[in-house]
Parts: C-alpha cells; structure tokens; sequence
C-alpha cells in the first residue's frame, strides 16, 4: 500500500503537477491522520471493555466477601451466647457446694477460648493496594464501601481491645498452682501422679470467703459484661452492612 501512495506521489511529480501532488499529500496525511484515530478509538473502546467487565467481578467478589461476613458474624455471636450461658453456669456452680475445682476450671478455659472474628475483605483490599479503585464507577456505592472499611476496621478494633481486657483479667492470679491450673486437663494429663501430690490442695472453689473464689466470681461477671459487649459490636457490624449488600445486589451479581 506504501508502495503504491509513493508511485503516485512520483507520478505527479514527474509530470510536473506540483499542485496536484501536494494536494494529494495532505489528503494521504488526512488519512494516515484518521486511521491513527480510528485505531485509537478502537483501542480505547476495548480497554473501556477490558475496564467494565473487571469492575463487574469486581462488585460480584466483594459481594461474596460481604455474605460470607454476614455467615461468620452470625456464627461468632452464637459461639458468643454460648460462652455468656456457660459463664453464668460457672457462677451458679461455684455457689452450690460441694463442686469440683477440676470440673469449673476445665468448663472456665473452654468459656475463655477466644474463637476470633476474622473478615474476609480480600476483594477490597486488593483493589486499593493495587490502585484500581478507580475502576468502580459508581461514586456512590465506591464511597459506601470505602465508609464499610472505616467502620469494619474500627471495630475490630474495638474487638481486639475486648479479647485482649479479657485475656489480662482471666489470667490475672498470682499463684497458678494455688488457682489449680494443674486441674486443666491439658496439664493434668502431662503431670505425673506424684508431681501432682507436691502441688498445693487449695480448694477455694468451696470456700467463698476464699480470695481466689471473690476475684474468680468477679472476674466471671466481668467476661460476661465483655461477652455482651462483643455481640453488640457484631450486631452494629451486621446492621452497617445492609446497605452496601443492597448497593452490590443492584449490581445484578446473584
């Protein structure tokens, strides 16, 4: 094609129709012109595609990521009532002698077991650090969801916070062996008979004037206030997620 504009070219020349031939130039500089356009006009269109369908996937795995937080907070607070019902077990326990120091304890550290609310926000996560949020056109929901992560790292926050008043309160005794630690049946089947004998009887969990009896009760209520505590933050987690859920849904992903 080259070769046959350059003929031409050399055609009018040599026949001396400069006129002609600089007219015939500028058109084939207006087509060459037209043709970088079309061609970038077709790039951008295919880019502009490439860009709608990943905003697509997009919107549908931070759907799924939603949902299936929906599926763990739902668990997490079940697990959560449990523990609020064995702690309150724990304390009518303790208050009916004779009981077995053993036995409260072991129910004590299943109760203290910290079971961990972890998110899933792989998807939203991956589309900031990579720099492709600008792929989300929908300025409303992008702000709703950048809002969502705000609020999703707060609480956890406030739920790290929680584990950790907990976990500084249960474990605050000064004397393990007097606390019966050696009771727990991880500890107890790893001591021996007559390692056990060398450890002190201390049988506070009939003896309510007993130090170790006022703080462990008290300590009890306390888990219990921390437990409700954690529920609520869950449950305001839950509600804040409504509305980014409907946005997505709109979105035609399901």
């Amino acid at each position: 094609m080259i070769k046959f504009f350059r003929k031409i070219r050399q055609n009018l020349l040599s026949e001396g129709k400069t006129g002609k031939y600089f007219k015939y130039a500028i058109g084939e500089i207006i087509l060459v012109v037209i043709g970088i356009l079309i061609a970038l006009q077709i790039n951008n269109w295919n880019e502009n595609r490439k860009n709608k369908i990943a905003e697509a996937d997009y919107y549908c795995r931070i759907l799924d990521d939603f949902e299936l937080n929906e599926k763990l907070i739902d668990e997490t607070s079940k697990l959560t009532t449990d523990k609020i019902k064995l702690c309150k077990e724990l304390i009518l326990d303790l208050n009916k002698p004779p009981n077995d120091r053993g036995e409260i304890l072991n129910k004590f550290v299943f109760a203290l077991r910290q079971d961990v609310f972890v998110p899933s926000n792989i998807t939203f996560e991956d589309i900031t650090s990579s720099g492709q949020l600008k792929l989300l056109t929908d300025l409303e929901l992008k702000n709703r969801l950048i809002q969502h992560s705000t609020f999703l790292n707060n609480i956890l926050n406030l739920l790290q916070e929680n584990r950790n008043e907990i976990l500084k309160r249960m474990s605050d005794f000064e004397l393990i062996c007097d606390f019966g630690f050696q009771d727990i049946d991880y500890l107890n089947q790893e001591l021996d008979k007559e390692l056990l004998d060398l450890l002190p009887k201390n049988d506070w969990t009939n003896e309510p004037n007993n130090p170790i009896f006022v703080k462990f009760q008290d300590n009890l209520v306390f888990f219990i206030a921390m437990l409700i505590r954690q529920k609520q933050h869950l449950s305001n987690l839950k509600k804040e997620m409504q509305e980014p859920i409907e946005l997505l849904k709109n979105k035609k992903c399901k």
